[in-house]
């Protein structure tokens, strides 16, 4: 992926595990989510989760982990994506972390439009995620972008079970 610059002087690119430290201190200022998600803080596993986890008959070649940066670049988010999952066109945003002091900035929602865009250029339909159903905020925030629920699925997390809101957004 080519860098993508954003409307607010923001700017997406790709990380990898090489960014190991600068991801584990994303994900450590944003322990919130991993204590509602996992019922515990990031551990050194999580954060190499986000660069290396696939899901079933998917590679690395399918998966695309973006760094949200700052203009001084600071990185202040993390997408985890992976195209074509669970069909063709329809693309999995497994993650999409933002440092709290960013959060209700609309950085998620320009973040969001830039992927999309992205995405659709290369032959993405729809997009779906999993949001946990006590993520309030979370729901509201999909929902607000057009994301509806499709169905829900029980899943076992680190320390916690939860059921899972499946939520789709067609962007063609």
């Amino acid at each position: 992926m080519q860098k993508i610059n954003l409307i607010n002087k923001y700017k997406i690119k790709s990380v990898s595990i090489e960014n190991h430290k600068s991801i584990e201190k994303l994900c450590k200022e944003c322990s919130d989510y991993y204590i509602l998600h996992n019922g515990k803080i990031p551990s050194k596993e999580d954060t190499d989760e986000i660069c290396t986890a696939l899901p079933p008959n998917k590679s690395y070649e399918d998966k695309f982990v973006l760094g949200i940066y700052k203009f001084d670049n600071e990185l202040v988010g993390i997408v985890d994506i992976v195209k074509d999952f669970p069909t063709i066109g329809e693309w999995m945003l497994g993650l999409m972390l933002i440092k709290p002091e960013e959060r209700g900035n609309r950085l998620g929602k320009i973040v969001h439009e830039a992927l999309v865009g992205w995405a659709i250029d290369l032959g993405a339909t729809s997009f779906r995620i999993g949001a946990i159903e006590d993520n309030y905020k979370g729901i509201n925030f999909w929902t607000t972008l057009g994301y509806t629920k499709v169905k829900e699925v029980n899943m076992d997390f680190t320390e916690k079970s939860h059921i899972v809101n499946v939520m789709t957004l067609k962007v063609q």
